[in-house]
């Protein structure tokens, strides 16, 4: 059983643990910053945000405990980097993929589409990928028997 914040706190996890393909130096990761009120065109390459799309909904009118909740995920990368169109794709591919597993390490977690949601240039030096996540669980007991 689960909890949207502590989803989001293991996807965030779980993103941070993928390496990389083409890493220019050892701290060329995956960086999740948990921050409110960002300066988004002075972001690092590789940080990522997730922020609460949709509110957790009850979707299932016989059971009272399975709940989905939304979530974009927006990966910053300097736009001047040579190749960076390829980097994007190769990290997508990869984060994709594991995030559509999360029900394997994730109790409660019974399923992920995760969705490309576009680019977006915000400045000259920074490219925004985003993706959109919508996540089946079932919540926490602790939350349902109160």
């Amino acid at each position: 059983m689960a909890r949207a914040s502590a989803i989001k706190l293991a996807m965030a996890n779980l993103i941070e643990s993928i390496v990389p393909n083409d890493q220019t130096t050892a701290s060329d990761t995956f960086r999740y910053l948990d921050a409110g009120s960002i300066d988004y065109e002075a972001m690092p390459d590789r940080v990522f945000v997730i922020k609460l799309a949709s509110q957790p909904q009850r979707i299932e009118i016989n059971n009272c405990d399975t709940y989905q909740v939304g979530y974009d995920i927006q990966f910053f990368y300097a736009a001047s980097q040579s190749g960076i169109e390829d980097r994007i794709a190769d990290d997508t591919e990869m984060v994709s993929s594991k995030v559509e597993r999360l029900f394997e390490t994730v109790g409660g977690v019974m399923r992920v589409d995760i969705d490309p949601a576009g680019l977006v240039e915000i400045s000259d030096s920074t490219i925004v990928s985003v993706f959109s996540v919508l996540i089946k669980y079932q919540l926490d007991s602790t939350v349902v028997n109160n």
